[in-house]
């Protein structure tokens, strides 16, 4: 998110302009409910402006730009100077506080904050923006605390790390030899400089060839610079002007066409980086070591081909002399057969994007498609789309990583899979005696980071009841699943044995489980497998039985206010939401028929009228836009919200249709949000409905024909 841009000008304590232009003609317009423009920026499938903190961009950040950036001949709209413009009139739910909102947050650096170019511009880092504010300013500080909150939320829910030497497209032997040497002749990784983390930048002074020092200064050099326009770079403009009020070195006029000379040089090797910002790198300690190892570098290297019988033969050949066998520059995958699995695995996850895992160039360079950095793809298409299973497994790992944004639902892994772990009856029918989180012999494990005692690569803390818990196992157990084909799933094949069956199971092994037979294929267990690896679905009479509930609250009138914030609320299971049951958190119900009976959820009399809600997110999966009809039957008064909108009613009761809009699937889809609200009267003996799922012709959407994946919390994706 960096380019190049001039900003705020403060003149004797006060704000005024600076620029020079035409002035604007006017603010923006636009419908903020469709048009594309209007809606906040979102990193991933996530809800809109994450990471950042809407509510306090509105209150903090808003009036510093709109006071001083929106002024005419700066940055006003229509046509704001330097590739940014602010709506000095906006307002929250407004199309043009949506396109303010997003011509700002573009302005920042989330891998490295203070790379941002709004901060750097109004710091004194931009050798040509007029304006720097005073380094104690309280807007300064406003804007680099904003950035670095929004920073650390990315990076705790899967945001990118600066890539190290191999995959960064910075010429490491360049920065060796030519950077690294021109920047200790300036001085600056002295003490009082940066060798003592100045503007939080930190350089080790004359480091050794190759050591970790050299590495941490090469990666905090590239991780402020811009690639889409080199010449704005941090790094850059710094080295070549007095900073720091004045007293600070420069680099010589040579080492500074040298360096600029190696950050185009890494703009050519990024290829196509990511709209707005540098190429990332997942963080690596994202993924499971041991299943890369025994199940993800067999394929690359060729050693195991899925879509053959057994396995034999090529598979995708990526740890080729020809392909990634060898060293083939900066920027570029590495996979030397003889580098330590650790290794392999940081240049595998430079590849990997965990904001939207389905559109990671790991998966798209081998489809030869259009979204590889490179392309076309020099190996051409190695994988064969999503019927491969070569795909279908590295897709597999990708969604296995502690990513938030997944298909997978949480709420159904706490209620329906988790449990199986902890049940002696999922193994063998109780004969053992012992469940599959056993910490003596099966899967169990006490802490974090242990391995199991049967030496797998699958850990389970048993008996997890809290969210840190839960979501552990959670992540453990979607590194055994395969989305795309959930029946060849590990977490099905093994407790069932059918990981020893090869003539009906591609992807069996031949060996059978060490645990023997858990279960049979057609139990309780192995449905319910089945059923969260492929995604929750409508059923195949297109009914969505799986919702995240709350309540009771007392009522009288559907229309009746309660706890719940109907406009805004986003919930996930364990989320407060009052009422007089669970605790008043939001749960999980699961029906096993159409019929979705709230009676069952808060099981008391309806007294003289009382509300229930009931919420789930769905994402479209396939490459077009669906306008599902969602028709809700019951005999209770009821409302639909979709993302907070109230978009169908029948207070009388006899049910209600509304229509989700929902965009093709793909990078940057946020998943809609339904909300049901249901009111029993007093003399209401149901108190149930059914969701049922057509497309704008009447066709049922279902789980054979796959388009819909429902999630119980907002952080779904594909």
């Amino acid at each position: 998110m960096t380019r190049s841009l001039a900003l705020f000008v403060v003149v004797a304590g006060s704000l005024a302009p600076a620029c020079y232009g035409a002035p604007p003609d006017g603010g923006g317009s636009g419908d903020p409910l469709t048009d594309p423009e209007c809606q906040l920026d979102t990193e991933g499938e996530k809800e809109p402006g994450f990471p950042y903190d809407v509510a306090r961009f509105t209150s903090e950040v808003m009036p510093i730009v709109s006071g001083s950036c929106a002024l005419a001949g700066c940055h006003g709209a229509p046509t704001g100077q330097g590739d940014f413009t602010v709506w000095k009139d906006a307002q929250p739910g407004d199309c043009d506080f949506g396109k303010t909102f997003n011509n700002v947050v573009r302005k920042f650096d989330l891998t490295t904050p203070a790379n941002s170019r709004m901060v750097v511009a109004v710091s004194g880092g931009s050798a040509t923006h007029p304006f720097s504010f005073a380094t104690d300013a309280a807007q300064l500080t406003t804007l680099r605390a904003f950035v670095d909150d929004a920073a650390e939320r990315y990076e705790r829910e899967g945001g990118g790390v600066t890539p190290p030497p191999g995959p960064s497209p910075f010429n490491y032997d360049v920065f060796q030899t030519q950077v690294q040497p021109s920047l200790d002749a300036a001085g600056c990784a002295v003490t009082g400089c940066h060798g003592s983390a100045a503007g939080g930048f930190t350089l080790k002074p004359q480091p050794p060839s190759a050591s970790a020092d050299m590495e941490a200064n090469f990666i905090a050099v590239t991780s402020r610079t811009s690639l889409e326009t080199p010449a704005s770079s941090t790094v850059y403009v710094r080295a070549t002007v007095r900073h720091g009020a004045g007293l600070s070195t420069q680099v010589t006029p040579e080492a500074a066409a040298a360096m600029l000379a190696w950050i185009e040089d890494a703009k050519q090797n990024a290829g196509n980086p990511p709209p707005g910002g540098n190429p990332t790198c997942a963080p690596v300690d994202k993924f499971n070591l041991g299943v890369f190892r025994t199940e993800v570098l067999p394929i690359l290297s060729g050693d195991l081909d899925l879509n053959v019988p057994g396995g034999q033969g090529r598979g995708a050949g990526c740890m080729s002399a020809a392909c990634h066998g060898i060293n083939r520059g900066p920027g570029s995958l590495s996979l030397e057969p003889t580098a330590d699995p650790a290794i392999l695995l940081q240049n595998f996850a430079c590849f990997v994007n965990l904001a939207s895992p389905s559109n990671s160039e790991i998966l798209a360079c081998p489809l030869n498609d259009p979204r590889c950095r490179r392309y076309p793809h020099p190996g051409q298409d190695v994988l064969q789309g999503a019927n491969d299973l070569n795909y279908q497994r590295l897709l597999a790992y990708v969604y296995g990583a502690k990513v938030d944004v997944s298909p997978l639902d949480f709420a159904f892994f706490v209620r329906r899979i988790n449990p199986i772990f902890n049940d002696v009856l999922a193994v063998e029918n109780g004969a053992q005696g012992r469940t599959c989180s056993d910490a003596t012999a099966c899967h169990g494990i006490t802490v974090a980071g242990q391995a199991p005692p049967n030496g797998s690569d699958f850990p389970i803390i048993p008996n997890a009841s809290d969210v840190g818990r839960l979501s552990f196992n959670f992540v453990a157990a979607t590194g055994f699943v395969s989305f795309l084909n959930p029946g060849q799933s590990s977490l099905f094949l093994y407790p069932t044995d059918e990981i020893a069956n090869r003539e009906d199971n591609p992807l069996a092994t031949g060996l059978p489980h060490p645990g023997g037979r858990d279960f049979e294929v057609d139990s309780l267990f192995a449905q319910a497998i089945l059923q969260w690896a492929g995604g929750l679905r409508p059923d195949g009479n297109g009914f969505q039985r799986n919702w995240l509930v709350v309540g009771d609250f007392a009522a009288t009138r559907v229309s009746d206010p309660t706890l719940i914030d109907e406009a805004s609320v986003s919930p996930q299971i364990f989320d407060a939401g009052g009422g007089a049951f669970n605790r008043g958190e939001w749960d999980g119900l699961f029906a096993d028929e159409a019929e979705v009976d709230l009676n069952l959820a808060f099981p008391r009399n309806a007294t003289s009228g009382r509300v229930g809600y009931a919420v789930s997110y769905v994402i479209n999966t396939v490459p077009r836009p669906i306008t599902a009809q969602l028709i809700v039957q019951t005999g209770n008064p009821i409302r639909i919200y979709v993302d907070g909108l109230l978009v169908a009613q029948n207070d009388q009761g006899g049910g209600a249709t509304a229509l989700l809009n929902l965009p093709a699937g793909g990078a940057g889809v946020v998943p809609k949000r339904v909300m049901i609200k249901l009111l029993q009267r007093a003399d209401d003996a149901r108190f149930a409905f059914t969701a049922q799922l057509r497309d704008e012709l009447g066709t049922l959407l279902t789980d054979r024909t796959g388009e819909l994946v429902f999630t119980l919390g907002p952080k779904g994706g594909i």
